[in-house]
C-alpha cells in the first residue's frame, strides 16, 4: 500500500475545504432567504396594523363613521373642528396607502399590491366630494411625486370604470 505524499494530502484537504465553503454558502443563502421572508411578513403585519387602527376607529366610533360618510360626500355642513377631523382621517388614509405603495416600490410587496389594496381604498375615498377637494390641496404637500401620480392614476382608472359601469361619459 502506497502512502500519500504531503502534496496529495494538501490537495485532498483543499477539496474538502472547498466542499465545506460551498456547503456553508448554501446554508447562509437559505438563512438569508428565511430571514427575508420573516422581514417581509413583519412588513405585511405592520401595514395591516396601520390600516386596522383606521378601520377600528371608524367601526368603534359612530361619530367618526358619520363624519366619514356624511362629511366625505358633502351631505352636511362641517364646522372647523369637524373639517379638521375629516382632514386628519384623510391624511391617515393617504399615509397608510403610502406605506403600501412604498413597500411595493421597494419590492417588499409584489407588484400590483398597491393598486389592488391601498390604492383602491384610497381612490374610493378621494373620489368623494370632500375627499377630492382635500386631495387636490394635500397631494403637493409632503407626498412624493411617484405616489401622487399613482394615486391620481388609480382615481382616473376608478372614475373611468364607474362611468362605464353607469353608462355615463365624462
Amino acid at each position: 500500500m502506497q502512502s500519500m505524499s504531503l502534496e496529495q494530502l494538501s490537495s485532498l484537504a483543499q477539496v474538502f475545504g472547498s466542499i465545506g465553503v460551498i456547503v456553508s454558502l448554501i446554508f447562509v443563502g437559505l438563512q438569508i432567504k428565511q430571514n427575508t421572508g420573516a422581514l417581509q411578513r413583519n412588513e405585511h403585519n405592520s401595514t395591516m396594523e396601520q390600516w386596522t387602527v383606521i378601520r377600528m376607529a371608524i367601526a368603534k366610533n359612530r361619530d367618526i363613521a358619520e363624519l366619514m360618510t356624511a362629511g366625505l360626500h358633502g351631505e352636511s355642513a362641517t364646522d372647523a373642528a369637524d373639517q379638521l377631523r375629516l382632514e386628519q382621517m384623510l391624511a391617515e388614509y393617504a399615509w397608510a396607502a403610502f406605506h403600501i405603495w412604498d413597500r411595493t416600490q421597494r419590492g417588499i410587496f409584489p407588484q400590483g399590491t398597491f393598486e389592488l389594496t391601498g390604492g383602491a381604498t384610497l381612490s374610493g375615498v378621494l373620489r368623494t366630494t370632500r375627499g377630492g377637494a382635500w386631495w387636490r390641496g394635500a397631494k403637493h404637500i409632503g407626498f412624493v411625486p411617484g405616489f401622487v401620480a399613482d394615486v391620481d392614476a388609480a382615481i382616473a382608472k376608478d372614475s373611468g370604470a364607474s362611468s362605464v359601469a353607469t353608462g355615463m361619459r365624462e
